[in-house]
């Protein structure tokens, strides 16, 4: 992408989004076809069918996640830099259920960009098919941001492997090439275990790793691409990192906060100073 894109150009508002799923429970027994049947019970069967007709993964169709962790981080790019303005983390449960948190985001996502990590592929149709069981209307995004190269959605996998003309990896990868933690102590494979025990903290504040693990990486992409000036990468950077604890602290739970403090500190390698300063962080 050249500095004159006119997409670029015209960004003034981005909406990182990082989403965590277990199978739909009603889609399960519909499925199965035994209701008295355990659910993680039912479960395993349709993924022993899948692997029997084939499939050479345990990953579910799309149509079976549910979200139960959403996590957004909001910037503005103006000036020349990027500042991260708010975040937010949603889990299941909360005031106002599924609906309520599909109908926000939509609403949320109006005139901004969705900054994803193979959003395309995963998080976005997610929420469209949830959208869909539910009948939540999401008029703005199908018509700024689902197409590809639409101005409303920029998914880092793409850019990272050359629009699928290099092998793809997986942010974990990705992360730590840069120097961030990564997948540190939880991975997707995990997220259903957590939930099954209550963990809803400990989803969310995984999540929200993710989601700040895509932005600091999209900046640097954004140096490298020659979009952001060095001097403007450095203070983008900096402002995150001051940013995030203030914001973790007004926005998340005293877990989820705890527990993205503890990553932040670990982003010393990114940040390329001391661990002992980044400790010192929030």
């Amino acid at each position: 992408m050249s500095e004159g894109d006119p997409i670029l150009s015209l960004v003034k508002r981005y909406l990182v989004l990082d989403l965590e799923t277990v199978p739909d429970e009603a889609l399960v027994r519909a499925v199965d076809g035994e209701p008295g049947r355990p659910y993680a019970e039912q479960v395993r069967r349709i993924v022993a069918d899948r692997r029997a007709r084939g499939g050479r993964s345990d990953f579910l169709p799309l149509p079976f996640h549910r979200p139960v962790a959403a996590c957004t981080l909001e910037a503005v790019e103006e000036e020349g830099a990027l500042e991260v303005r708010d975040l937010s983390c949603w889990t299941d449960g909360r005031r106002g259920g599924e609906r309520a948190f599909l109908q926000e985001l939509w609403s949320r996502l109006e005139g901004a960009v969705a900054l994803t990590f193979h959003g395309r592929g995963f998080d976005l149709p997610v929420l469209e098919l949830r959208s869909l069981k539910l009948g939540v209307p999401a008029p703005a995004w199908f018509r700024e941001g689902r197409s590809a190269g639409a101005p409303g959605h920029v998914d880092l996998l793409e850019r990272l492997n050359c629009d699928g003309a290099a092998t793809s990896a997986p942010l974990d990868l990705y992360a730590k090439l840069v120097g961030l933690p990564g997948k540190d102590g939880v991975e997707g494979a995990d997220v259903q275990g957590l939930y099954a025990a209550g963990a809803l903290a400990r989803i969310g504040a995984y999540c929200m790793t993710d989601v700040l693990q895509t932005w600091l990486l999209f900046l640097r992409h954004r140096l490298v691409e020659g979009t952001l000036a060095p001097e403007d990468y450095e203070r983008s950077a900096a402002q995150a990192r001051e940013a995030v604890p203030r914001l973790a602290a007004a926005r998340l739970g005293p877990e989820e906060r705890g527990l993205v403090l503890q990553f932040l500190a670990r982003c010393a390698p990114f940040f390329g100073d001391e661990p002992e300063r980044a400790a010192r962080v929030g």
